[in-house]
Formats: structure tokens, sequence, C-alpha cells
């Protein structure tokens, strides 16, 4: 036979077209199913602060650490540092991006007043909707865009007001230390507060009030029902009046004394030792 027409042992035929055929026990690789490609998002800074916000709702700020954040997204502890520095700066990009939902928009036909109690009211609203984030902006001063943009906004009407620089400055403190402050004890993290909401628990806390011995405790058990209620949006509101007022008292009092100026020492007891010491010498 002509070593031509021979066929070679284990040699497929190939047909006409080129493609390798196949005799229907086993595919040719042309025909195998693709390599499973990773179909992970990529990670990115955006995910990689919006992954350290869901740690912080979740388990509060103790809990972010770079290799939780890591574990969480699937990735190596290294690969973070290819979008963060450490994990302060991680901090400061999730405040800053918290902050960024704040409208800071303000109708300057207002009065200053209201304009700030407006700002406050919506920094207040923003950051209980991010538990654990108020906790987080008591100990770190971001100076991101949108952090600048709020601030910006808290004093440009107390620039507009006539405050003088040293006083507008205190005073833009005073309205945020309260707003974050008050943020701090969310209902969602603060046991107080989950407390007084629960009916049963509060009527119990009543009661036991009322049950302290009078002369020891006369207010608390005159006053304590009225201490421990559920009406955090009335006590909000309630404090913010109180700062607006006083910062706008402060402003009109032609004889004032500068904001954060020292409180007079002479007091009724060191008087009293004043005369004393007088009545004495005479």
């Amino acid at each position: 036979m002509d070593q031509r027409q021979r066929a070679t042992p284990n040699t497929r035929a190939t047909p006409a077209s080129g493609e390798p055929a196949t005799d229907g026990r086993s595919r040719s690789l042309w025909f195998g199913a693709p390599i499973a490609e990773d179909r992970r998002p990529q990670l990115t800074r955006a995910r990689v602060v919006a992954e350290a916000l869901a740690v912080i709702a979740q388990d509060g700020v103790q809990a972010l650490t770079m290799r939780t954040l890591a574990a969480r997204l699937g990735v190596v502890p290294g690969a973070l540092y290819h979008h963060v520095r450490n994990k302060e700066q991680l901090q400061d990009l999730v405040l800053d991006n918290v902050l960024a939902e704040v409208d800071g928009h303000l109708d300057p036909s207002m009065p200053w007043t209201e304009q700030l109690k407006l700002l406050a009211h919506r920094l207040r609203t923003v950051l209980e909707q991010h538990p654990g984030v108020a906790g987080l902006l008591k100990t770190r001063d971001p100076l991101g865009p949108h952090s600048l943009a709020l601030a910006e906004a808290f004093l440009t009407p107390l620039q507009a007001a006539g405050f003088r620089d040293r006083e507008a400055g205190l005073a833009f403190f005073l309205l945020v230390d309260y707003t974050v402050g008050f943020a701090v004890s969310s209902p969602r993290t603060s046991v107080n507060e989950q407390r007084v909401r629960d009916a049963a628990t509060r009527t119990q806390l009543h009661e036991f009030f009322r049950s302290l011995p009078p002369e020891r405790f006369p207010a608390l058990v005159a006053l304590g029902e009225h201490v421990w209620l559920d009406n955090r949006d009335e006590r909000f509101t309630a404090g913010l009046d109180v700062l607006a007022d006083g910062l706008e008292q402060a402003r009109r009092s032609p004889r004032r004394r500068p904001l954060g100026g020292r409180p007079t020492t002479t007091t009724r007891t060191t008087r009293g030792r004043q005369d004393g010491q007088q009545t004495a010498d005479r």
C-alpha cells in the first residue's frame, strides 16, 4: 500500500475547512469551555471607602482595620495601600464622603441664626444616618473638599452677621461640637436612647425615680419623669435655639464681653470673705 494513503496512528483526519474533526467521544480544545474569569468588581478607592463605611455602621469605628477591610473586599491587605496611604487617610476619606451628603446651600435672605440652625439640623440628620461616623468626627479633623465646604457654609452666616474673626471661630465650634456631640448619642448606638424609646422601660424608669427617698433626691423625685423622655428631636432643637439666642444676644450687646473671655472671678463667696476681712481690719 502506498505510504501516502496509510493513516498515521492517533492522527485525526482534518476536514477541508481546516477545523479538527471530533469523533463524538472527545471535544476539541477549540470548543472547550472558556476559562472562568474573575468577575469581582475592580478594586477602587470608592469601593474601599464604601466598604469601610459599612464596617463602621455594622461593628463600630474600632472594628475598622486594614486587615478586616481587606478580608471583606476579598483582597490582600497590601492591595488597599494602592488606594489609601494608611488608616488615618481612610478615616478622613470616609468622613469626607459622608459630609458630602450635607446640603450646604442656604438662603442668605434668611436670618443668620435660622441659616445656622437649618445647617445644624442637616448635619445631624446625615451623621445619624451613618452610625459611628459622628464618633470618628470627634477624633479626626478632615480637610477634604466636602469637609471644607461644610465649614464654609457654617462660617459664612457668622461672618455676614458681623462677628469678629476670633468670635466667628468660637461660634463655629460651639455649633459644630454641639451637633456632632448630639449625633454621637444616636438611638442606634446609645443604650440610654434605646431605653427611653421603649414605653415599658420608660414607665419603669419613672416609677423608679418616684420611689427614691425624697429627702435625698427631691429634684429627681419631682422631675425625673420629665427628664427621661423620648423627646430627642425636641431636645436637639431646644439646645440649638439656646445656642443661637445666646450668640445673637452676644452680637447685639453694646458692652458685650468677647466670646471666650474669662468670666468675672469675684463670686459671692469671695466677696463675703473680702467683706469679712475688711470688717476684721477695722
